[in-house]
Formats: C-alpha cells, structure tokens, sequence
C-alpha cells in the first residue's frame, strides 16, 4: 500500500511525475517543483495553496481521472470554506491528498511569483535572502473595549502563530501597516527579517491578504 503511485500533472506548467498516495497536493507540487505558494506552514488557513482538480477524461494528457483522485474534503477544509468560502471545484493543496491519477489546475492568485514579486514591485526593493521569510496572520479586529494599537494586535499574532517576539518595524513598514490591515481584512502577509546573530527580528514589509 505505501509503495503505490499516482500520477500527477500540474497545469499550466505541465510538470507531471509519479507520487507516492496519501502526498498532500502541496508537498506534491513542491517534488515537481510547481510554482504553489503556502505561508502558513499547511494548516489551511492562508488560502494560497488554493488548487483545481479535473475529473473526467484527458486525452492530451493520457490519462482519465475518477472522482476519487483525491481525498475527501476535511475538517479544516470545511472550516475555512465557513469563513472565508471556497470557488466550486477548488481545494487547500495543503490538505487535499493524493489518491489516484489526477490532473490539478494551479490558479494564478496561487502561484508563488505573481503573488511576491508583482507585489514587491509595487513598493521598495527587498532582497530575500535565508532570513527573510513571509509569514501569514489574521490579526484581532480593533475592540473599543481593549484598545490596543495595530502594531501591538499584529505583534500579538506574530507571537501567537510563528514565536515571533519584540520585532522591530521600519517607518516604511509603519506607514503600510494601517491600509494593508484595512484592506486584507485583518488577514495580512509580513515580510520578516530575523537576525541569525540573535538580534531582534525586523518587520520590512506587508500586504494584505
């Protein structure tokens, strides 16, 4: 049971190799080397992983892929589709696991370059190096009854979702934090720079969603 394969082909790349069953479709995606983002470390809740399966017969491809192709929705699936709703026919690559031969769609908003580099582009120059990471968060909403600041309500989830501590934030990044929370509703990505001498970590970047 754990020696059987299936075949997989990404599209629109067309990278296509034989997983072992049970593989989450990211960590698939990752072995052919698919362009599919992911900053939540695969717990399905920055959505970026979102994919399409297709079912049916495909001639170009060589193959026919039965309903069954991939697992079942799940619980966290079912959660964030609750919250924030899935497209008909899409699923968390993250969670979604292989099953049998399956040809899967990578949606644009879901491949890695669009969704950093148009970005980046838009503002300053960041070079990306080991210590530069992008981490996922959905920060508390604003409550008159506990008035925090942004930056403390992002810190907070910093802290709570990847032990980030006491980081540091640029005036650039300051600058961004207010409209990028407002327009991500409350669910940003951050840019974040740890020093691998022990420093404090430093925020640089951040956008919404």
């Amino acid at each position: 049971m754990g020696d059987k394969t299936a075949l997989v082909i990404f599209t629109p790349s067309g990278k296509r190799g034989h997983i072992p069953v049970g593989t989450p479709v990211l960590a698939a995606a990752r072995q052919l080397g698919v362009d599919l983002d992911s900053v939540c470390g695969g717990r399905g809740i920055c959505s970026k992983c979102q994919v399409t399966p297709g079912f049916g017969r495909f001639p170009k491809h060589g193959v026919t892929v039965a309903r069954g192709a991939l697992s079942e929705w799940n619980a966290v699936e079912a959660r964030y589709d609750e919250k924030r709703g899935l497209k008909e026919g899409r699923r968390l690559g993250c969670q979604a696991r292989i099953q049998g031969d399956v040809v899967i769609d990578v949606p644009p908003g879901s491949q890695v370059h669009r969704q950093v580099v148009r970005k980046a582009a838009t503002r300053r120059q960041i070079t990306m190096d080991p210590a530069t990471q992008l981490r996922y968060v959905e920060v508390r909403e604003p409550d008159m009854h506990e008035p925090k600041g942004d930056l403390q309500r992002l810190c907070e989830a910093l802290r709570r979702d990847w032990d980030i501590s006491r980081p540091e934030a640029s005036p650039a990044f300051l600058a961004s934090l207010q409209p990028a929370l407002r327009d991500g509703g409350w669910k940003v990505t951050v840019a974040v720079w740890r020093d691998h001498r022990g420093g404090a970590p430093v925020l640089l970047d951040i956008w919404p969603g």
